[in-house]
């Protein structure tokens, strides 16, 4: 077989890598998360009682397009029996004397972080839209606090994608709820055009060079 033939072959070899590899699994690495929130939770006057329990487990799993790994996040437990308005006359009439206080609505931000070590290495901080809807806690069925996470998107590469979504919090009632989340490779990492056409050239430059050296040779 001559050196071109052999060239184009490597060549084609490169490209069906390069196909390949978007098929292939993409190993991924977690190794914690963390609540970052707001000055708004605690227990004192004006702030809403809530506590954080980060659950995530460092771990370290292989995904192919489309698919999804889903793992515990964490715990967020309510403890308030009433949230305040701040309006004494609200209050009183929601929860009576003991509703009494500032008002617990603000400043209640919450971002779930999820820290990478591959397929980058990265903190993907996922912010939530938080609700607290002033009244009585355990009166009747209506939503009193929820964490709502939007997923994320998250680029790696020159063209690899995967998606991390947060599992929401919804809250009719004082108590702890565990949620976890998920993670989707939506697009793999492949090789650029360039770098194969790099390859390819090197190659035929290759083949180019030891003809010219066994034609020297007959002569």
């Amino acid at each position: 077989m001559n050196f071109v033939k052999k060239a184009l072959l490597g060549l084609g070899f490169f490209a069906a890598l390069g196909l390949s590899a978007a098929a292939s699994a993409t190993p991924f690495s977690i190794t914690g998360g963390s609540f970052s929130t707001g000055t708004g939770y605690g227990t004192g006057d004006g702030q809403l009682d809530v506590t954080f329990t980060s659950l995530v487990a460092p771990t370290s799993f292989d995904l192919a397009v489309g698919q999804t790994a889903s793992f515990l996040f964490g715990r967020v437990t309510l403890n308030e029996s009433c949230i305040n308005s701040g309006n004494g006359l609200v209050d009183f009439f929601a929860c009576g004397l003991s509703g009494l206080g500032k008002d617990e609505t603000n400043n209640l931000g919450v971002t779930a972080n999820l820290t990478f070590a591959s397929p980058l290495a990265t903190t993907v901080s996922n912010v939530a839209i938080v609700g607290a809807f002033v009244g009585t806690v355990n009166g009747d069925n209506d939503v009193d606090y929820s964490i709502d996470f939007n997923p994320v998107t998250v680029n790696f590469g020159t063209s690899g994608a995967f998606v991390v979504d947060v599992g929401d919090f919804i809250f009719r009632g004082t108590g702890p709820i565990s949620n976890g989340f998920n993670v989707t490779l939506t697009r793999a990492e492949v090789p650029e055009p360039a770098t194969l056409g790099l390859l390819g050239l090197g190659l035929l430059g290759v083949a180019t060079s030891r003809r010219k050296r066994a034609k020297n040779k007959i002569a």
